[in-house]
């Protein structure tokens, strides 16, 4: 495995015209922040992009919603609409 430290952003990200749409829905901050926030926890599991707690276990939405400070609800539903 490799040893992620740095996550590569495009410099024209918010040019991006799938990023201008996302931006401007309801709640479209916060899928945006929940969708670097599920890149960077992909990066410290160093699993090969799963999101697991340990070897074998994946994370819930428990556990996201402990490491992100949103609720499962809501949680559960911008997981359904990613």
């Amino acid at each position: 495995m490799y040893n992620l430290q740095w996550l590569k952003i495009e410099l024209k990200i918010f040019s991006n015209r799938k990023i201008q749409i996302l931006l401007r829905e309801l709640d479209g901050d916060t899928y945006f922040r929940v969708w670097i926030q599920l890149l960077t926890i992909a990066m410290e599991c160093n699993s090969n992009g799963k999101l697991v707690i340990d070897k074998n276990k994946p994370m819930t939405i428990e556990n996201f919603s402990k490491i992100m400070g949103k609720s499962k609800k809501k949680l559960k539903k911008l997981f359904k609409n990613f």
